[in-house]
């Protein structure tokens, strides 16, 4: 469990140090009677795959950190995060970003339940420096499922978008 604990710190801090998306914000979900429905969430993404293609779709990876008693809470590493923005003038004419996605990953989960394989299918909302995220977690290993939404301040899309003259290509 160490060495696994280390591989996981080693990699926080390579995602950390490339990390392109970040949000600090908190989390609704519901604990199923154990604990807190508002949680502490903090997430870290960057795009590694973004080709011109008629769906505006892109990979990214990165990690999720819910910290409570919700039964899909812990640190979740994603490899792969499958998002669309639907459209490039949608996306280039309007101060907000609109996205959807699924994300796919292992869930470290230390308060309670299983770690797992979990998916996420989500929206995702952000304006300047504030988002909104809601979705649905999955821990298919565990058999554990939870709605959520988190919102909160982050660096990303919207961030992006303030900077004069910034298109997607």
């Amino acid at each position: 469990m160490k060495k696994v604990l280390l591989i996981t710190i080693l990699s926080f801090m390579a995602v950390a140090s490339y990390a392109q998306f970040v949000g600090v914000g908190a989390q609704y979900a519901d604990a199923k009677g154990k604990g807190n429905a508002i949680q502490f969430a903090a997430n870290l993404s960057f795009p590694y795959w973004h080709e011109d293609n008629a769906l505006n779709t892109f990979v990214s990876g990165g990690i999720d950190y819910t910290g409570g008693s919700s039964p899909v809470a812990g640190l979740n590493v994603k490899p792969i995060m499958l998002t669309t923005y639907f459209s490039e003038s949608l996306f280039n004419k309007y101060p907000f970003t609109v996205m959807a996605g699924l994300d796919g990953g292992y869930l470290f989960n230390f308060r309670h339940g299983k770690n797992g394989v979990v998916l996420t299918p989500n929206i995702y909302i952000d304006y300047k420096f504030f988002f909104v995220k809601a979705g649905y977690d999955m821990n298919v290993t565990a058999g554990k499922e939870q709605f959520f939404v988190r919102a909160g301040i982050c660096i990303g899309m919207g961030t992006l978008k303030m900077l004069p003259n910034t298109k997607i290509r």
